[in-house]
């Protein structure tokens, strides 16, 4: 079980990555579950997790597959952002009306952030310089024909293939250039032992970046999208999105697009929240839609 510190709505994790399930239950009520695939932290293996949340707003959780819970729920916590005290969410909507209006359209929200560095950096390589539908249809099959599944009573998830799938890659429909070269490396770094998210997390923002800028393929962009969205960077901002800047410029009314250091400013109000502000603001201009997660259901 997970107790939310702060207001959570687990209905809005599942909208944000379009995996909210409705099932009947005894008594004819319908009851609301997220369900959520990925590669376990430690060992690469291929887990479930069915997710519920009781009138008191407690998330209850199955696991699926052989991974030890602890680490499961740990990994799971991080995923949806219920590791950060979201206490003081609410007095951000009270300083600065358009985050009020973020919370009233977006409810009990909380980013959903990647499963693991890995993915989310496999992620920007797989996206790079393609348009954002072709890029998942690509990782969707990948996680069909080259990951592992798993069944959650009855529903099929597929995830992404492991490290030691990718080191054996020689080409692959769909990824051009020097993707497959990349996404090698990739696989490499991560057997290495390079790309452990929690000991990525630890480091200073910095260090983090410069490591998986160290990354074939990862640039800027990337190591911050990995930064923020796997590595759950809550109080930092993107500087090189922007689509960020777009939705910052419509938000707030502005006559231009905010350069760096006016984002800064105009973001110090939204500590210590301001990724979440970020990518609620990235929300609006995909009409409340929100990532591509690692979810390939059969």
């Amino acid at each position: 079980m997970l107790e939310p510190v702060g207001s959570y709505s687990l209905k809005e994790s599942a909208g944000f990555i379009d995996a909210w399930h409705e099932a009947p239950s005894d008594g004819g009520n319908i009851e609301g579950h997220l369900h959520l695939a990925f590669l376990s932290d430690a060992a690469w293996a291929a887990v479930g997790v069915c997710l519920t949340q009781d009138a008191h707003g407690a998330v209850h959780g199955t696991v699926y597959g052989s991974a030890p819970l602890d680490g499961v729920r740990d990994q799971t916590a991080r995923i949806l952002s219920l590791d950060v005290d979201g206490r003081a969410w609410p007095e951000v909507g009270e300083r600065d009306p358009v985050v009020a209006g973020l919370q009233h359209m977006f409810p009990g929200f909380r980013p959903v952030n990647w499963s693991n560095a890995y993915e989310a950096a496999a992620w920007c390589l797989i996206s790079s310089r393609v348009a954002m539908r072709q890029a998942q249809s690509v990782k969707e099959r990948m996680c069909r024909e080259l990951g592992a599944s798993v069944d959650i009573h009855g529903h099929r998830l597929y995830c992404f293939p492991g490290p030691e799938t990718l080191v054996q890659l020689r080409s692959y429909k769909g990824l051009s250039g020097r993707k497959v070269e990349y996404l090698y490396g990739l696989g490499q770094a991560a057997l290495r032992g390079e790309l452990d998210t929690e000991e990525l997390r630890a480091l200073p923002q910095d260090e983090a970046l410069a490591r998986l800028q160290g990354l074939k393929g990862i640039g800027e962009f990337g190591s911050q999208l990995v930064r923020l969205r796997a590595l759950s960077a809550v109080d930092e901002l993107p500087t090189s999105e922007r689509r960020l800047l777009e939705a910052v410029r419509m938000a707030y009314g502005l006559a231009h697009e905010p350069d760096a250091a006016e984002l800064e400013t105009i973001a110090e109000g939204w500590r210590p929240y301001r990724m979440w502000v970020a990518v609620c603001l990235r929300r609006t201009l995909a009409g409340g839609a929100g990532m591509t997660h690692s979810r390939a259901a059969g």
